[in-house]
């Protein structure tokens, strides 16, 4: 039986990716950042992990949807703390989503460009690639941190229409920020998806904000 977005995917040149939370199990990014980063900063300064989860969620709530907010290197500057071995020391909480992979591979073997348009920091994303490999089911990739700026601004979308040679009236794209989304909208993709949930054990389910939402990506094939 067709998918219900079956039309949306046939007639698209381009299917735009988020990572983290739609592709690979957001309950890693949860942790590293809720727990590990507080648990470093904890051991390196030798103060308590409730001062240290109090410190890091302030800085937080600074820098939210900002670049600094997934820039690895301003939270190791801010705190003199190193982030990539603490990535590193736990990549085996990496994980695809459950059904994912397999929603990718059919995916690539469709006429299509997959491209993954990421927040997440290149260093970071370097760890992810090595431990999980969705890699090599796409044919391009772009962090925020390598252009300046996050996908929550148009000037995000701008520049990855240009480096991509991208018509984003000709593109889906699948996100699980509904901030991301809204600004994948405006600049322009009206296929825009919302991902629901982004974690394989539920413990985060999004409510639907927007028009064209999935549960996951096997929804598109």
């Amino acid at each position: 039986m067709r998918n219900l977005h079956h039309n949306i995917v046939a007639n698209v040149s381009d299917i735009l990716l988020d990572i983290d939370g739609v592709l690979l199990d957001g309950k890693f990014d949860n942790l590293f950042w809720e727990e590990l980063v507080p648990l470093e900063l904890s051991l390196t300064k030798n103060i308590s992990i409730e001062d240290a989860k109090t410190e890091i969620y302030k800085t937080a709530s600074e820098v939210k949807g900002t670049l600094p907010w997934y820039e690895l290197e301003y939270w190791e500057k801010r705190y003199d703390i190193d982030l990539l071995k603490v990535a590193n020391a736990f990549s085996s909480k990496i994980s695809f989503l459950p059904k994912s992979e397999k929603a990718l591979t059919r995916l690539s073997s469709l006429d299509k460009r997959i491209i993954l348009l990421t927040n997440c920091d290149p260093r970071l994303l370097a760890v992810k690639a090595k431990t999980v490999p969705f890699m090599k089911y796409v044919d391009g990739c772009m962090s925020a941190i390598e252009l300046g700026t996050v996908k929550e601004k148009q000037d995000f979308w701008n520049t990855a229409f240009q480096h991509f040679q991208i018509n984003p009236k000709e593109s889906l794209f699948a996100d699980d920020s509904i901030g991301v989304v809204k600004s994948s909208i405006k600049a322009g993709i009206k296929n825009s998806f919302q991902v629901l949930e982004p974690t394989g054990n539920g413990s985060v389910l999004h409510e639907p904000q927007t028009t064209l939402t999935i549960k996951n990506i096997s929804e598109l094939v």
